[in-house]
């Protein structure tokens, strides 16, 4: 039977291409933030003084804190450009980040051992959402194409096990799959308002109740 969501997984993957894009950054970004340092507080040879400035123009900028550890880093590359956000134990907690083209851009967030969990983005003008388990598992999807859009549920396997969406021409639907990912039963409603279920029965065969 024809799935009746769209491919989440392909979105999926292209909100990870965004952070990938970003990652050279965090060493550009050091290196030009500690430039950018030096020249704010040249002749301050004692202490470090408070500022306020106006504006301040730079491919890459780091902030750390009191004892030195980096928070956020904020650069630019031919790449793209991005932003980073590291929580005390050194890892990156927030990402966030556009491709060069323009093309993509998409928002990361991990937990404390920076393991992506939350993925948001947009690629060629689609949105998609991204949630992931403690061990970067995907287990929910919601997402859209030109064909249509909806909702899918994985397990801790990444298999799908629940849809739910509406393709371009109104039709929608709701299907569940065994462990392997395959058809069991499902419920249609046609932009004509016919609607019906159906399953898999002991021989493989779909049964259709109107």
């Amino acid at each position: 039977m024809k799935k009746t969501y769209p491919d989440v997984e392909q979105l999926v993957r292209r909100i990870a291409r965004v952070e990938n894009q970003h990652r050279r950054m965090k060493g550009l970004a050091g290196v030009l933030g500690i430039v950018l340092l030096a020249v704010v507080f040249l002749g301050a040879q004692s202490a470090l003084y408070d500022g306020q400035f106006r504006n301040i123009t730079a491919q890459g900028i780091t902030i750390v804190d009191d004892m030195g550890k980096v928070k956020i880093v904020i650069g630019s590359s031919e790449e793209g450009a991005g932003m980073r956000v590291f929580n005390a134990q050194g890892q990156r907690v927030v990402g966030l980040g556009i491709a060069a083209d323009e093309g993509g851009s998409g928002l990361i967030v991990a937990d404390n051992s920076g393991m992506p969990r939350l993925g948001l983005g947009m690629d060629e003008g689609v949105a998609s959402i991204a949630i992931a388990n403690k061990d970067g598992k995907k287990t929910i999807g919601l997402g859209g194409t030109a064909e249509g859009y909806g909702l899918v549920v994985m397990d801790e396997k990444e298999m799908e096990r629940i849809g739910i969406g509406m393709d371009k021409d109104g039709n929608s639907g709701l299907v569940i799959y065994d462990n392997k990912g395959q058809y069991v039963r499902g419920m249609i409603r046609e932009k004509t308002g016919v609607h019906y279920s159906s399953y898999v029965d002991e021989k493989g065969k779909e049964v259709v109740h109107r």
